[in-house]
């Protein structure tokens, strides 16, 4: 089973995905299509964590086979906390693959026997699942300092510009 840190690896995803929606729904509803498309191929489920709420999503939006979802309200790393005791309650931990770039969660799921996977990883793997006119591996990396739109929708979610530029970068 994944356990994702959902708002990193959309972040990661979106660098190794240049067509991926602008609008922050729905690049959020594509990673979670694209998640459950690598689910089926693999035989596997995913459980996915995002901070925040969903804001305006109509029933059944995020409903994808393979794949449950949780928003974790509006606290501060909330996500991160989640996936956290998630793998540390879980029955068998070493079965479970934790996808995050945020290192306090990369050594906390570590130290309590799961896997861990880079979203930068994962990115590219998902972005396999895409025609490849869609998705050349890394493409140019940004200025610094420049954000996007999904960004800046992402920083309006989270809400705290530090903790926005913690959890991109993973550290």
């Amino acid at each position: 089973m994944y356990v994702v840190d959902g708002y990193n690896l959309l972040h990661a995803l979106k660098k190794a995905v240049p067509g991926l929606p602008a609008d922050f729904t729905q690049a959020r509803r594509r990673l979670v299509e694209l998640l459950s498309h690598l689910c089926k191929r693999e035989g596997a489920k995913a459980r996915v964590f995002f901070d925040g709420t969903p804001g305006e999503v109509g029933a059944g939006e995020l409903a994808y086979p393979h794949v449950k979802i949780t928003f974790c309200g509006p606290v501060r790393e909330a996500a991160d906390q989640a996936v956290r005791d998630f793998v540390e309650n879980a029955s068998e931990p070493r079965k479970l693959m934790v996808i995050s770039s945020d290192q306090e969660v990369v050594k906390a799921c570590r130290l309590s026997g799961a896997k861990v996977l880079s979203s930068q990883a994962m990115a590219d793997r998902l972005s396999d699942l895409l025609p490849t006119a869609q998705a050349p591996k890394r493409p140019e990396k940004p200025s610094r300092g420049v954000i996007g739109k999904l960004e800046r929708e992402m920083l309006d979610e989270i809400g705290d510009l530090e903790e926005f530029e913690r959890r991109i970068t993973g550290g």
